[in-house]
């Protein structure tokens, strides 16, 4: 039910999910509640399945692992600019949820989670541009926080905001399959950086590559060391896949 990606970092069962045994850390990233709303303003009407997806992840979760803490990894909400009427109720029955679940309850701000000064008072939800647990940095990745990182004992940098995916085509049918995936990879400077997929249900996933262009955040494009990078697929109902480094995966897919 545990998969380790990480000394002492595991993932749990097969949600896009994270529980860091010593420090009894649950941690999850891009929710983006409020995404059917926004979606909805442009003529596409989606199931509300953002809220109830999320909150099953977490009880799963909380069935397999004692966890005292949920840190957000950033984008907990969609909306850039304003904080939407179903968007903060979403918000509130998910932290209204997690606060009785969880003795603390912290956000590492992404760059959707604008509006959040009165939600977060409201419900004690510490905020945070970047947290340090020990050797452990948590930051979202839309920003290069190791560009003027001045703690000199990080090792791991734990974030978000690319909502990596893998796909696998069948190249005799032309089937192609998506999976979400935690990506484990080396930085210049000898950190490592880990990286969790979307738990939002309508955020499928970016494909991920070997090459820095195809990434948003500026630390996998101008840090990271793509070609060894590790992907680990969750496969719903299953659990976690470890596969090939980056590199090898696109060599063998050349073949097909």
């Amino acid at each position: 039910m545990l998969y380790e990606l990480y000394p002492g970092i595991f993932a749990i069962s097969d949600i896009p999910a994270i529980y860091l045994e010593r420090f009894r850390v649950f941690a999850i990233a891009d929710i983006h509640l409020g995404f059917e709303e926004y979606m909805a303003e442009k003529g596409v009407y989606l199931p509300r399945m953002q809220l109830r997806k999320v909150l099953e992840y977490i009880e799963k979760g909380l069935n397999i692992v004692k966890a005292d803490t949920l840190i957000v990894v950033g984008d907990v909400k969609h909306l850039f600019d304003r904080l939407g009427r179903r968007e903060s109720r979403d918000l509130g029955e998910f932290f209204t949820y997690a606060t009785k679940m969880f003795s603390k309850v912290i956000l590492v701000r992404g760059n959707h989670d604008t509006f959040m000064y009165s939600i977060s008072k409201k419900y004690n939800v510490e905020v945070h541009e970047r947290l340090k647990l020990e050797n452990i940095l948590f930051a979202h990745g839309h920003k290069d926080v190791l560009r003027d990182l001045e703690e000199k004992n990080v090792e791991l940098l734990i974030m978000a905001h690319e909502h990596p995916s893998v796909s696998l085509k069948d190249p005799i049918t032309g089937y192609s399959i998506k999976f979400p995936c935690f990506l484990l990879t080396p930085l210049k400077d000898n950190l490592k950086a880990l990286v969790l997929p979307a738990a939002g249900l309508y955020q499928s996933g970016t494909p991920i590559t070997t090459s820095p262009e195809g990434y948003l955040s500026p630390i996998l494009r101008n840090r990271a060391l793509l070609a060894d990078t590790k992907p680990y697929a969750i496969v719903e109902n299953e659990g976690i896949y470890e596969l090939p480094r980056l590199l090898a995966i696109e060599d063998l897919l050349s073949l097909l």
